[in-house]
């Protein structure tokens, strides 16, 4: 099933069903489990204004993994590079995602705080990036502007 949230002017933000299920995959939903995270990539879709998360990337061996921490190691800029030329520049960054071992995430100051250095020294397409935290039952996104100020996105239900 895909998901999608609501941006301002009618716009979404729409994660792709493969994505969702590989998204889940990675859910700490045992005591051993730990942290998992990577960036979002997809496309800007121009005529109707839409985010579109067609890929991401996964824990690599390089990134350090512990059951409440999750550092992302440079290799995951390496894919998203590789991905954007190979994509002949249409795959880009759209944000990050990690897990977190509870059900309903919430953000801690460590995440903040890689969230604003992400929007402040990265370079990306757009006026924004998500920033998207998996919890064992719920997936909560949140919108980061080129100020670092943060809005959560509100889940499209199916009927709407």
């Amino acid at each position: 099933m895909r998901m999608a949230y609501s941006l301002e002017h009618d716009r979404k933000f729409i994660i792709t069903e493969p994505v969702v299920d590989l998204l889940m995959n990675y859910r700490q939903t045992d005591k051993w489990q730990k942290e998992a995270g990577g960036l979002l990539i997809g496309r800007h879709l121009l005529e109707e204004d839409h985010l579109v998360v067609d890929r991401i990337t996964e824990p690599t061996w390089w990134d350090k993994r512990l059951r409440t921490f999750f550092f992302r190691s440079n290799r995951h800029n390496r894919i998203l590079y590789k991905t954007w030329n190979d994509s002949n520049k249409t795959l880009t960054l759209l944000g990050l995602w990690h897990t977190h071992p509870e059900p309903i995430p919430t953000p801690s100051v460590v995440d903040y705080k890689d969230w604003e250095n992400t929007l402040l020294q990265g370079e990306y397409f757009g006026d924004f990036l998500v920033f998207m935290i998996v919890g064992t039952q719920k997936i909560r996104i949140w919108r980061g502007d080129k100020h670092a100020r943060f809005l959560e996105m509100n889940e499209i239900l199916k009927n709407e």
